[in-house]
């Protein structure tokens, strides 16, 4: 950090020096207006001449995003790209399978809704078994096998709770009997 007392002082003008004053630009004297021009009658719809074959015969349409071309300008026309060439429009690889994610996933879901009705303790046992052989075979499809093993493990903590629960009332009802 620097010392305050490192700045140098601000030099200021002698006392007894005036600065000459500036005097304004010249005025320019206001410019007269333009005559008012004449009516112009409105022109008839002109059909629009075809555009020259490009080289090859392709003529690319117009594009309505295209940038505008000043009046008299052809617009740029473009030969299509031979097949196989740097540029050419692909068809993208397919992503790799993942059926067993997707497998664990809806098995999962269907343990979670199915535990409410007493069937979803093997539909949750088959989420959690997809989900984690999905899990070392298709680590790209996390978001699936995840979402698998999470239910398959709700739908199994809902499917054995509900077993605790029947066998309290089951042993509850038994000792009422007596």
């Amino acid at each position: 950090m620097a010392d305050t007392n490192d700045i140098p002082p601000i030099p200021l003008p002698p006392q007894g020096s005036a600065v000459p004053p500036v005097e304004p630009p010249p005025a320019t004297p206001p410019a007269a207006p333009a005559p008012p021009a004449p009516p112009v009658a409105p022109a008839q719809p002109v059909a629009p001449q075809p555009l020259p074959p490009a080289p090859g015969g392709y003529a690319a349409p117009a594009s309505p995003y295209a940038a505008p071309q000043p009046y008299g300008a052809a617009p740029q026309q473009h030969a299509p790209q031979p097949y196989g060439a740097p540029g050419a429009y692909a068809v993208a690889p397919a992503g790799p399978a993942q059926g067993l994610s997707v497998a664990s996933m809806v098995t999962g879901i269907a343990s979670v809704v199915l535990s409410f009705v007493w069937l979803g303790f093997l539909p949750a046992v088959a989420a959690v078994i997809l989900g984690h052989i999905a899990q070392r075979r298709q680590p790209y499809a996390r978001a699936f096998w995840l979402t698998g093993l999470i239910t398959g493990y709700i739908g199994l903590g809902i499917a054995v709770l509900g077993f605790f629960f029947l066998v309290i009332i089951g042993i509850s009802g038994a000792l009422n009997d007596y």
